[in-house]
């Protein structure tokens, strides 16, 4: 029995057009973060929650901003021969 093997080229792409963004306090003693968004500058948003959670918890002033993408592996279909390093 016979096999064939070819090389194939792996390429990383975007599994959605969509990201996701939420801010996280980064108080010790409080683990609160926004709502989940999937725009920047939106009424009620991340930077809007900053400010209201400030404001309620005026010794809270840090944040963490966090934006979510969705990855995902995909090969390529043409045929090649192996890289070398150099």
């Amino acid at each position: 029995m016979k096999s064939i093997l070819r090389y194939v080229t792996w390429r990383l792409t975007l599994a959605s057009p969509v990201a996701d963004y939420y801010v996280e306090c980064l108080d010790r003693t409080c683990r609160e973060r926004s709502p989940i968004e999937h725009a920047t500058d939106v009424d009620g948003g991340p930077e809007d929650w900053c400010l209201a959670h400030s404001a309620k918890n005026p010794s809270h002033r840090s944040f963490r901003a966090v934006t979510v993408s969705a990855w995902r592996t995909e090969p390529d279909d043409t045929v090649g021969t192996p890289q070398t390093a150099d």
